[in-house]
């Protein structure tokens, strides 16, 4: 394990080769929701075991499937690293046997990849009331963003996370609490920002391209009111890209104009209250294509 986060006080930025996303699928600038085929569980890997469940939210009532990835060459005798991977259907569809085979050589972690039972690879209404905080009510709301989408629901699902799933996992195989670690892109960076506020349920937590202009920023104004005790010492990896689109593209709606200025902020605030924050910056790569690149990266670099 790499460990990016000792002895970090003053924000540093990365900048890393763009052969990081050399075994990329074409990614848009609005994401792709065509229904995907057979993933990595399904064709079989020589060097992971895979098991999937569905799950029902008592709250949501969200039908989530996750997949439960062990390597095969594993001591299922000690407690192992893990990193838990938000949209699950797409992480699973990027997940190839040469990655696994590289991870399987390397201290290999588990791969909990939480996904929602369909075949597409990102599930827009689902994923925008699951993945966001609530505002001051606490209860779920239209999403700002779209009108025909929720918003608000990210404390329920993480309960999900932590009283149903967990105990699942720890049926299956022990986790290294140490080293237990949060990855989430977009929205799902909303997640991890969120749940890195509100829990100390991971170790390690890596926000890609998070929406932080979201809400009138409201998850900003979250890290500002935060206490310090609750952050003092814990570890948040922060991912961008600094490409801008051209006009006659199409642009997502979850695209941060101010992405670099505002993960600086976010990362400021967060020193300044004791958290160990890092902020990679990745040249000429888009908002979309972020997912894949500090997907490729946290899990072969193991920076938990």
């Amino acid at each position: 394990m790499l460990n990016v986060f000792s002895n970090f006080r003053i924000l540093t930025i990365f900048v890393l080769s763009l052969s990081v996303i050399a075994e990329s699928t074409t990614i848009y600038a609005k994401p792709d929701l065509s229904p995907l085929g057979q993933n990595i569980a399904d064709q079989g890997s020589k060097y992971y075991t895979f098991q999937s469940k569905v799950f029902e939210s008592d709250g949501q009532h969200h039908r989530y499937k996750v997949w439960l990835g062990i390597a095969k060459n594993a001591d299922r005798t000690k407690p192992q690293a893990a990193i838990y991977l938000l949209d699950g259907n797409a992480v699973m569809d990027r997940l190839k046997d040469d990655l696994l085979k590289q991870l399987s050589e390397q201290d290999a972690p588990i791969l909990v990849a939480i996904g929602y039972d369909s075949k597409l690879p990102f599930e827009s209404k689902l994923r925008s009331l699951d993945y966001t905080p609530a505002d001051e009510t606490g209860k779920p709301s239209i999403d700002p963003r779209n009108p025909d989408r929720m918003s608000g629901g990210s404390q329920i699902f993480r309960q999900f996370i932590l009283n149903t799933l967990d105990p699942w996992i720890a049926s299956q195989v022990q986790i290294d609490k140490n080293r237990k670690a949060l990855w989430g892109h977009s929205y799902g960076g909303l997640f991890v920002i969120d749940s890195f506020l509100n829990s100390h349920a991971f170790s390690h937590y890596f926000a890609a391209s998070p929406s932080l202009t979201w809400a009138d920023q409201r998850i900003l104004n979250n890290a500002e009111k935060v206490s310090p005790t609750q952050v003092n010492g814990q570890n948040l990896m922060l991912f961008e890209g600094d490409l801008n689109l051209k006009n006659h593209e199409k642009i997502s709606p979850n695209l941060d104009l101010k992405m670099i200025e505002n993960n600086r902020k976010l990362s400021l605030i967060l020193q300044e209250k004791g958290a160990n924050t890092r902020l990679l910056i990745y040249p000429n790569l888009s908002h979309g294509q972020v997912f894949q690149a500090s997907l490729l990266d946290v899990l072969n670099h193991r920076w938990f």
